[in-house]
């Protein structure tokens, strides 16, 4: 792959610079958020040497690249400088629980590697003092111990950096505020237990700041708005001292009589929830947060629980989320290794040999992508056995005394009570993934031909439905049917025709044909309805001809209704046809391949995740 190469071909394909509001990436994705989807060529981007697989999730173009993301981000952030707009994102994203998630994600995602390597250290050392006889009084010791724990201790300086860089706000102002925290009076009044103090009679406690994530994150959000605002009322020529100076008068209370300790108690909340059910039933979260842990990584979710982890060990000393998050790791790794035995096309068993490879190293995404979303059965089989191994180890107490990568090469950590749980949990996920598949086997035919109207994306994880008419593109939330916008009926796209044909969007056989509308089962069980108009059922001859009746098989781009647009018009009725897939619920998800702009018959409509 050549790296440069590869990002001048993906700024080019996405829009150019100018297009590019925002661009993060996470393991093995690039994340971007664009100013205008409809200057992005997915196919080309499909094409491109190095990418994976490309999909739209929640307004979010992610590009699949694998372990050389960092180097094609990179490569691409010395051709276009750093970018992040947050002008129309952020208004969308405030009060959105997925916004919450990536932003959580962002924010935490560029520490995550010295984290886990200082992290490693941490458990190095107490193999050392445990088992290998080296004093813990020692030099040695101690000096390892400064390295080990420096970036946990001081996680809010860490956290308020690239909460600045999120939220586009002040960065020296951001690590002013960690400061305050991390104060040695602070920590002395937390160390001796003092009574709170008061600044204008509001109570300053002495709350335990080291190592937390929350507190900062939420104190440079308000820092945001509170430095735009005073930075607008300052003349010009006073902002360079009296800008900052009054932004640390009105923050320094804020942080520390409000937003310090609200955040902390919200996530002392939080990790009070996740203990509370580990408390009532270790089996129940265990095998929650292992069977789930597949599906967190594929909606990004999985980074927004690093929050609770790390507040879990700042609070406890200790957290047990991490451990079972490994046995989802494990289980991954055991599953597309068993789907590399089943495989018997040469492609496939490729892909499985470097995903499994990868996951065992804790790099999930390419498993998930390629095997689990591809394969049925090996996603069963993921759900499975990280779902037992899970409550395994959940119930035999395994443990992590520092947040590191899910992986086995993070076993030092895990040293301490429950640690033989936690070998042995590894064991059970990766052995049962591997048995599961052996003896479910795989259909190495799911979804692979285009003969069938149907196409995978490179990853192999992605049906795409195509277009059945010409027109312009309405998203489903703006439909004028609540029926219809709400998605109860099922997830989909809505076009405002410009042509009479309506053509089949899939291989597959006709199960309705009745006056306003349609309805197609493709070969594949994907069940789709094309509505043809908006109450049009009260027209008594709607002006539209069928040109195929129930059970006929029918193929992709083959004419089968005609509709008399400007007679539908004439009888008053919204022209508006929405395409809906009716049995959603049968797959991880159903969403649109662009939400806006003009559509032609046969160009993609739908992409579904199975």
């Amino acid at each position: 792959m050549n790296v440069n190469k590869l990002a001048a071909d993906i700024i080019r394909e996405v829009g150019g610079k100018e297009n590019i509001k925002e661009l993060f990436h996470c393991v093995t994705r690039l994340r971007f958020y664009l100013k205008d989807t409809k200057d992005v060529n997915v196919e080309r981007i499909k094409a491109l040497d190095g990418v994976l697989g490309v999909h739209f999730q929640t307004e979010q173009l992610q590009i699949i690249i694998g372990n050389q993301v960092n180097d094609v981000y990179n490569a691409i952030i010395s051709k276009t400088g750093f970018i992040m707009d947050d002008e129309t994102k952020e208004k969308k994203n405030k009060m959105r629980i997925g916004g919450i998630f990536e932003t959580i994600s962002a924010i935490i995602l560029p520490i995550i590697p010295v984290m886990a390597g200082t992290g490693i250290l941490k458990g190095l050392i107490t193999i050392m003092t445990s088992y290998l006889g080296f004093d813990a009084a020692s030099d040695l010791i101690k000096i390892l111990s400064m390295a080990a724990d420096v970036v946990f201790y001081f996680m809010p300086f860490f956290i308020a950096y690239t909460s600045a860089l999120r939220f586009k706000t002040n960065i020296p102002m951001s690590l002013f505020l960690a400061g305050l925290l991390l104060y040695p009076t602070m920590t002395a009044g937390l160390a001796g237990n003092l009574e709170p103090m008061y600044l204008f009679g509001l109570p300053v406690p002495f709350v335990k700041y080291a190592a937390s994530s929350i507190p900062v994150i939420l104190s440079v959000l308000v820092l945001k708005y509170v430095y735009k605002w005073v930075d607008q009322v300052i003349p010009q020529i006073l902002r360079l001292v009296f800008t900052p100076l009054i932004v640390a008068l009105i923050m320094t209370p804020l942080t520390l009589g409000i937003t310090g300790p609200i955040a902390n108690y919200i996530s002392r909340g939080i990790a009070a929830l996740f203990t509370w059910l580990f408390a009532v039933s270790p089996l129940l979260a265990g095998a929650v947060i292992g069977a789930t842990r597949s599906l967190l990584v594929f909606t990004g979710m999985h980074l927004s629980l690093g929050a609770v982890i790390l507040q879990n060990i700042a609070v406890n000393g200790y957290d047990p989320i991490l451990p079972v998050n490994t046995m989802g790791t494990m289980a991954i790794f055991g599953t597309c290794l068993g789907v590399w035995i089943k495989a018997k096309k040469a492609e496939n068993k490729s892909i499985a040999a470097s995903a499994s490879v990868s996951s065992f190293l804790g790099i999930t995404e390419p498993g998930i992508y390629g095997i689990l979303l591809k394969y049925k059965n090996a996603l069963i089989a993921d759900i499975i056995a990280g779902g037992i191994a899970g409550a395994f180890v959940a119930y035999f107490g395994g443990r992590t005394t520092a947040y590191v990568n899910s992986c086995i090469l993070s076993l030092p950590v895990f040293v301490g009570p429950g640690f033989w749980a936690v070998c042995v949990g590894m064991v059970i996920a990766a052995v049962l993934g591997f048995v599961i598949v052996l003896v479910l086997g795989i259909d190495e035919e799911q979804g692979t031909a285009l003969s069938s109207g149907l196409e995978v994306t490179q990853a192999g994880k992605i049906w795409d439905v195509f277009s059945p008419m010409k027109g312009q593109i309405i998203p489903m939330g703006e439909v004028a049917d609540k029926a219809f916008a709400s998605e109860v009926l099922g997830k989909g796209a809505a076009i405002l025709p410009t042509e009479g044909d309506v053509k089949a969007p899939f291989n597959g056989i006709v199960s309705c044909a009745g006056g306003h509308a349609l309805g197609l089962t493709s070969e594949t069980g994907i069940e789709c309805v094309i509505h043809i108009g908006l109450e049009t059922v009260n027209l008594k001859q709607p002006p539209i001809e069928m040109k195929v009746k129930v059970g006929d098989k029918v193929t992709t781009g083959q004419i089968i209704a005609y509709v008399d647009i400007d007679a539908i018009k004439k009888a008053g009725y919204d022209l508006t046809t929405p395409i809906i897939i009716t049995n959603t619920e049968n797959y991880l998800d159903v969403f649109p391949v662009k939400e806006q702009g003009n559509i032609e018959s046969g160009e993609k409509l739908l992409s579904i995740i199975r």
